[in-house]
């Protein structure tokens, strides 16, 4: 078992620190990484840092580092990834679980790496079925572990086979019941397909380190050591009760303990991060703390924030969320949550680290995020609501991971995490459930049968499993298998075979298994078999000599496993009821004739979301949207991109299975849910920098067609609204050269 690294304490970690330039130099790092690193500042390693160059990262050693968050996780993966680059013309793969994570490491990699060492940077996190072997060109590769797993389905073996360093940022998210089996079969894949490749697995919040080092066959460095040292606290009248770090008091005169908190911390020129357990409260706490967080504002800082306010709420497409948004940051204040559109969220993370912004009050997912630390984490809310438990504690490692976010490196000498306690006898119990207490361990998510249904086809449609035995051989190398030696997993298997075998998605000659045209077009596809499945048996009935039934083929998409669906409250029956009562010749999925849709709740989920989506179709208002199914604009663009997805997946199944003319209406449909338009806007929604809000604003001016606009000057286009001379100039140079198809996000137009 690799021996665990004990680190020095807090106290002395000036004198722990170890120079970095001799260890660069012992490394034959050149005089240009030396320069660079020094320019950052970085001239020391800190003890878990200086522990992973002990370890052997350097010398092709795997490693798992299990630190806090700032501890230098990142830096020891640059240093490794460097070292293969520059001195043996070494590729790397960097994995990271969420696409503003991978955005960030990229923006940061090729700032630093990509014109001074001539690195090239790249990153992958978009369509799921295509090979990209154009990626091939980078020396550091950013991909979320989704987008690896699709490459390896079209058999790009060759990314494994040319790699030398993988980097697993936040490997703790194995245990992630969402995207964990993923990451989980992706690192096996590797370890199988590649073994002697190098391993860096980084993560703050692993409890079970040694278990999942062993299965890495890695090195280990598992420290507490923090260059900012955290203070961990529960406050209950006007004091703060810290562990080990004595009481402070909090005399502000402000009215509510979460005001006093915050403007405590904003007086001692410090960040705050209120971590709440629901969207709503995210909202209602950053109104309630705006107030507070305006009194600390410098003149210039007053002036930035109605900037950036301005230009959060005067988009033409700016919805309710997004003037409250504005009214929170005018006074340094921001809530932060899915329901916000991407643009906004990476507004409100910028100004926060340009300390322009103050505060954030955010649900407990933007811990899992990008980094933005704060002087003081204050966790509100402990319990959340889960549905069939009511309000239930959040693990400790969610709270860990809020608690990580304390203590800014350049600005802080401490952290404090701060939990709120509504009673004095609560305080203790906080104490032992949380600030005590040691993350629970990560167990592999991976022995669901739904899940294994999915890995399965992939691994017989990639060619890297040809039968049972050849599919138990490869979840020998699983993290379930180390943590679980049993025997049932076999059964399992095989009755998955039987089931991928009778749909038709895999065939057999003699002992050995391969995937029919359907089964690689699932696999290829990056959707559940049993989407294909719903998908394939849709699309079959619908009559070929009627119009394509949009409602319908909305709805059976909604049905599939893959498309996320909207919470359905009593007071939404009845109008859910009317939508199904108007569309119902459309449908092609019904309780009665699936049994899918015999559970009502699923059901009026699937109706929910397909009304929600015709709103969007018909060119309703985002704000409008939002208000009445009680969602954020974020929503509809997650919405929207999921089922634009199916679509093109059920485009893909009607040319398989050749049902002549589908799938080009399937594919004006994907266009229409694409952009939000009616079926008169597809043409003009070809046209770079029109969306719907200015494409129905030039079909309303007459220019109905590509070709109406040929014969208007640019001063003509301009007095459309929202077009604009530079616009105009724009469009009328598109006009003028063959329009090339673009899947560009929705919100990129106005």
């Amino acid at each position: 078992m690799p021996k665990i690294f004990i680190s020095y304490p807090n106290l002395n970690r000036q004198k722990a620190q170890m120079k970095i330039q001799p260890i660069l130099k012992q490394y034959h790092f050149p005089e240009k990484v030396i320069d660079i690193l020094a320019a950052a500042g970085i001239n020391h390693l800190y003890p878990p840092q200086a522990a992973a160059i002990e370890k052997g990262i350097l010398r092709g050693k795997s490693l798992l580092m299990s630190v806090p968050t700032a501890a230098g996780k990142t830096l020891i993966a640059e240093l490794c990834m460097l070292k293969t680059i520059l001195q043996n013309n070494g590729r790397c793969l960097y994995i990271v679980p969420l696409k503003a994570l991978a955005n960030e490491k990229f923006e940061d990699f090729k700032g630093k790496y990509g014109s001074s060492l001539g690195i090239e940077v790249g990153i992958a996190t978009g369509d799921l079925d295509s090979p990209n072997k154009y990626l091939s060109r980078y020396q550091i590769l950013i991909a979320t572990a989704e987008k690896v797993d699709s490459l390896l389905r079209s058999k790009a073996q060759w990314l494994i086979n040319s790699l030398n360093v993988v980097v697993v940022d936040e490997i703790h998210f194995i245990n992630d019941g969402t995207r964990g089996p993923t990451l989980e079969i992706l690192i096996a894949r590797i370890k199988q397909l590649n073994p002697q490749i190098q391993i860096l697995a980084l993560s703050a919040t692993v409890s079970n380190a040694p278990d999942i080092a062993m299965w890495l066959k890695a090195e280990l460095v598992h420290s507490e050591w923090r260059p900012i040292p955290l203070k961990e606290g529960v406050y209950f009248n006007q004091a703060i009760q810290f562990h080990h770090h004595g009481t402070r008091l909090i005399h502000e005169e402000v009215a509510d303990d979460l005001s006093k908190l915050t403007l405590d911390t904003l007086r001692g020129k410090g960040q705050v991060l209120i971590f709440v357990n629901s969207r709503r409260s995210a909202q209602a706490v950053s109104r309630q703390i705006s107030p507070v967080a305006a009194l600390t504002s410098t003149p210039e800082e007053k002036k930035e924030l109605m900037r950036l306010a301005k230009e959060i709420s005067s988009s033409s497409d700016a919805t309710k969320i997004c003037r409250k948004l504005a009214d929170a940051v005018a006074c340094g204040a921001a809530f932060h949550h899915a329901g916000l559109k991407p643009k906004q969220r990476k507004l409100v993370e910028d100004h926060f680290k340009k300390n322009v912004i103050k505060v954030i009050c955010s649900t407990p997912t933007l811990a899992a995020g990008v980094n933005l630390p704060a002087r003081r984490a204050i966790i509100r809310d402990l319990k959340r609501y889960e549905s069939g438990l009511g309000a239930a504690y959040i693990p400790v490692s969610e709270y860990k991971q809020c608690a990580g976010r304390a203590g800014r490196p350049q600005y802080d000498d401490f952290g404090e995490a701060v939990i709120m306690a509504k009673s004095f006898s609560e305080t203790h119990a906080l104490f032992e459930r949380y600030i005590l207490a040691k993350p629970e361990p990560i167990v592999s998510k991976l022995d669901r049968e739904s899940v294994l249904r999915i890995h399965v086809l992939s691994s017989v449609a990639g060619g890297y499993v040809h039968d049972v035995k050849d599919m138990f051989d490869f979840m020998s190398h699983t993290f379930l298998a180390h943590q679980k030696k049993t025997s049932s997993l076999l059964e399992l298997i095989s009755q998955i075979f039987d089931f991928l075998l009778k749909e038709g998605f895999i065939e057999q000659s003699g002992f050995r298994f391969s995937a029919t045209n359907f089964g690689q077009c699932t696999s290829r596809l990056y959707i559940d078999p049993i989407t294909s499945i719903i998908i394939r048996n849709g699309l079959k009935k619908i009559s070929g000599d009627h119009p394509l039934p949009h409602i319908g083929v909305l709805h059976l998409l909604c049905c599939c496993p893959d498309s996320p669906r909207l919470n359905v409250g009593k007071s939404d029956y009845e109008e859910i009821e009317a939508f199904a009562l108007n569309f119902k010749e459309e449908f092609i999925l019904t309780p009665d004739n699936s049994g899918i849709l015999e559970n009502l709740e699923l059901y009026l989920s699937t109706l929910k979301t397909t009304w929600m989506l015709a709103n969007w179709l018909e060119e309703e208002k985002e704000d409008v949207i939002c208000e009445q199914f009680n969602i954020g604009p974020g929503d509809i663009y997650r919405h929207v991109e999921s089922i634009e997805w199916l679509v093109h997946a059920a485009a893909v199944m009607a040319d398989l299975f050749q049902l002549k003319g589908m799938p080009f209406l399937l594919e004006d449909l994907g266009k229409r849910i694409h952009y939000g338009i009616k079926e008169e806007l597809l043409e003009l929604s070809q046209l770079k920098g029109v969306g719907r809000i200015r494409a129905r604003n030039l079909y309303k001016k007459g220019f109905k067609k590509l070709s109406d606009l040929k014969f208007y000057s640019e001063d003509d286009l301009a007095k459309v609204p929202q077009i604009g001379k530079s616009l105009a100039k724009d469009i009328i140079e598109q006009i003028t050269r063959p329009i090339r198809k673009r899947r560009s996000s929705y919100y990129d137009e106005d």
